[in-house]
């Protein structure tokens, strides 16, 4: 059975570091993008099985890169798990509500449920 490859799109280096173990220990490639831009390019190159979706970020929030990657029709099958705590914080993005709402991501994680919630999800869609 081949690895599943794994992309996350995160600009928090110690929720990566503290959480990376964790993903790799179910066996996962797992590969790191700190910007929306830069985890758009990655995915048109990488072709992952999933990706893993922040949403605060500096520059384009995670919303709009996940809506370009669902328009995009070689892409628009991958997965995608949005893991963040907009919902705690919408004053510091500028992502609405209503992006999240439109949003055709697979599912929503809050990091407040930690990351056994993400490995749930992930679990889910990788199959």
């Amino acid at each position: 059975m081949a690895t599943k490859k794994i992309l996350w799109v995160e600009d928090d280096p110690d929720l990566v570091k503290a959480t990376l173990p964790i993903l790799r220990s179910e066996g996962w490639e797992v590969r790191t993008a700190e910007s929306a831009a830069q985890g758009k390019v990655l995915v048109a190159e990488a072709r992952p099985d999933l990706v893993i979706m922040d949403i605060i970020m500096e520059g384009e929030h995670g919303f709009q890169a996940v809506e370009d990657l669902k328009n995009d029709p070689s892409l628009a099958g991958i997965p995608v798990v949005i893991y963040t705590s907009v919902t705690h914080r919408w004053r510091e993005t500028t992502a609405t509500r209503q992006d999240g709402m439109l949003t055709q991501a697979e599912a929503f994680v809050d990091k407040t449920d930690g990351p056994e919630a993400l490995l749930h999800a992930i679990r889910k869609h990788l199959g």
